[in-house]
C-alpha cells in the first residue's frame, strides 16, 4: 500500500468517517431525538459538571451560535440547568438534570452500539490500531 496516497486522502476519510457517523447518530428519547452534538455536550458536561459555556465551546471547536442554540434546545427540554455565577454575570454554568442523568445512561448501549457499527469491518488488531491513532491525534 502506498502511504503517499493514503495520507493525500485523509481528509477525505475523515470527512466520509464523520458523515457516516452524522447518519446514524441521532439518539430516541422520551422527548424527542437527540443529535450527536447535543449528545456530546450532554456527555462533556456529565464529565464535568458546572462547565462553562465557554469552555464548553472551546472544547467542542464549534461556533459559539451553534452551541448556544444547542444549550437553549436542551435546557428547554429539561436535560440541562444553566447557573449564573454570582461573582461573574457573564459566566453560565451547565449542569445535567435528572432527566439528563437517565437519557445519558439509556443511550449508553445506542452508544456502543454506534461505536460497534463504525468499525464493524475492523478486526480486533485494526480497532486497538484505530483507537491508538485516534487518542494520539484527539485535540
Amino acid at each position: 500500500m502506498d502511504v503517499t496516497i493514503d495520507t493525500r486522502n485523509l481528509c477525505r476519510y475523515i470527512y466520509l468517517l464523520n458523515a457516516k457517523i452524522d447518519h446514524l447518530a441521532e439518539f430516541e428519547t422520551d422527548r424527542g431525538n437527540i443529535s450527536r452534538d447535543q449528545l456530546y455536550i450532554i456527555e462533556m458536561i456529565s464529565e464535568e459538571p458546572g462547565i462553562t459555556q465557554k469552555k464548553l465551546v472551546e472544547c467542542f471547536k464549534k461556533k459559539q451560535t451553534s452551541v448556544s442554540r444547542a444549550i437553549t434546545r436542551l435546557t428547554e427540554r429539561g436535560f440541562i440547568e444553566k447557573e449564573s455565577n454570582p461573582q461573574d454575570k457573564r459566566a453560565t454554568h451547565l449542569n445535567l438534570t435528572g432527566l439528563g442523568k437517565r437519557t445519558l445512561e439509556n443511550l449508553e448501549g445506542e452508544i456502543c452500539k454506534l461505536s460497534d457499527r463504525i468499525v464493524e469491518d475492523l478486526d480486533d488488531e485494526e480497532k486497538a490500531a484505530f483507537i491508538r491513532a485516534l487518542k494520539k491525534i484527539h485535540i
